[in-house]
């Protein structure tokens, strides 16, 4: 009884053991990757709360049609004193006593004041404040569209570097099964001992290979914790279940027909991306300014007021006394050292700065589009090439071993076959991960990147 006991216990002491380990390597996709790092951003967060304070500034932009009410109390207490004197008054002597008084004031008053009328420049008040709202808005559209594009080149570096570290053990296996071939060759006598110190050096020499590419692959890991701006010690591994890895040559040669025309690609990044609708804004922005600035300058400022206050010594009769007075302020600005129309003049040249930077980024967008698909160009003819080097490399792999097998051959040959068939699939997997990667940054370009 006891040793089944025993044995159940270990069982269990063993399945928690798996359960833990399992459980404590997350699976992360793509779009975690993204809802992690929009969640931990700094930068997000700062425009979210930059965006609440704008708000508040529409409200107080609102509030400011209507009109104001205050509601004010006061007490005072004044003293008034004068020595004892003498006056005469007709040559009679009139003794006046020592005064000493103190007296209380109450007094409660209500005022009110609203502008009538100021060339509608409250109202534009509103615009100006509605479109910074806008401006912030699309302020945290563009950093997270920014952090998105950020978070697909390290999580594509990491597949990459995942696919090196395969095809790097895959290599080395091989390198280790040519090993144990040598030795049983040198068993029968077909070879001597000193091609197995060559394959035993190029064995090791496949080892420190798959080191170093699992030292990469380890560090653009630290690289997504970085960017997602979460615990540097997680352990995770990476899912490409949401990527299509494996596209053919002809799903590769759909990818460039389909963004071939770049003025297409253009009108659909000016109607898309983040930092020229910015830059639209800010146009608008600096237009609804300059409205403004007229308005104080050409129209007078009408307002109306109201006030209601009573007053009393004592504050029992603080009804006794009462007084209400109400009228209309009307204010025009002859002359203000020139600073209205200062302010109205910097407000036109800068929407023309503006006008200007915005064709500026236009030209910059262009370039973006065109070089990013000649990179994307350039990686798929990569791609044909290494396809067909692969071709050509697997068979001299096939006849190097061979000839080495039956004695027509060097050790070396099949080494060297071995090595360029390797660096070609490694090269191949650079250049097919640096074309998904360049796809999306032309994605990022035209402003498609979902």
């Amino acid at each position: 009884m006891k040793k089944i006991f025993l044995l159940f216990s270990v069982i269990i002491l063993i399945s928690l053991s798996n359960y833990s380990s399992s459980s404590a390597q997350q699976t992360i996709d793509l779009n975690e990757a993204v809802n992690i790092a929009i969640k931990n951003n700094t930068n997000i967060a700062n425009l979210e709360k930059s965006l609440d304070i704008q708000k508040l500034s529409t409200n107080s932009a609102k509030g400011n049609l209507y009109p104001d009410l205050s509601l004010n109390a006061r007490w005072s207490r004044n003293n008034t004193y004068s020595d004892g004197t003498v006056t005469f008054q007709n040559g009679i002597p009139i003794e006046i006593p020592e005064q000493d008084t103190w007296i209380n004031n109450f007094g409660v008053g209500v005022s009110s004041s609203v502008t009538l009328f100021d060339g509608f420049s409250n109202l534009s008040q509103i615009d100006l404040s509605e479109e910074n709202e806008s401006s912030v808005i699309l302020q945290l559209d563009k950093q997270k569209y920014d952090l998105v594009f950020n978070i697909n080149s390290v999580y594509f570096d990491i597949l990459k570097k995942e696919k090196i570290v395969a095809a790097n053990e895959e290599n080395l296996n091989d390198s280790r099964l040519q090993l144990d071939r040598i030795k049983e060759f040198m068993d029968v006598g077909k070879v001597t001992m000193t091609d197995v110190y060559r394959q035993d050096v190029q064995v090791a020499q496949n080892e420190l290979a798959v080191e170093r590419s699992k030292n990469e692959y380890r560090k653009s890991k630290v690289d997504l914790l970085l960017a997602m701006n979460t615990d540097m010690n997680s352990e995770y591994t990476v899912s490409d279940r949401n990527i299509k890895t494996d596209l053919t040559t002809a799903e590769l040669q759909g990818v460039l027909s389909r963004n071939s025309n770049t003025e297409v690609l253009l009108n659909k990044a000016l109607a898309n991306r983040y930092d020229y609708k910015l830059s639209e804004q800010e146009i608008k922005i600096n237009q609804t300014q300059l409205e403004i600035d007229q308005k104080n300058l050409y129209y007078p400022v009408i307002s109306a007021f109201g006030n209601y206050n009573l007053n009393a010594s004592n504050i029992n009769n603080i009804l006794g006394s009462r007084a209400f007075n109400f009228g209309i302020n009307i204010a025009y600005p002859i002359f203000q050292g020139f600073s209205l129309s200062n302010k109205m003049q910097s407000s036109e040249i800068q929407i023309k700065q503006k006008q200007d930077d915005i064709q500026l980024l236009k030209q910059q967008i262009r370039s973006e589009i065109k070089k990013s698909y000649i990179d994307l160009e350039t990686q798929f003819k990569q791609i044909e090439i290494l396809e067909r080097n692969i071709v050509s490399a697997e068979q001299d792999k096939l006849l190097s071993d061979e000839n080495y097998r039956v004695g027509l051959g060097t050790l070396l040959d099949a080494q060297t076959a071995a090595t360029k068939l390797n660096t070609l699939i490694i090269d191949r997997i650079n250049a097919y991960y640096d074309f998904l990667l360049a796809e999306k940054r032309l994605q990022y370009y035209i402003g498609d990147l979902k």
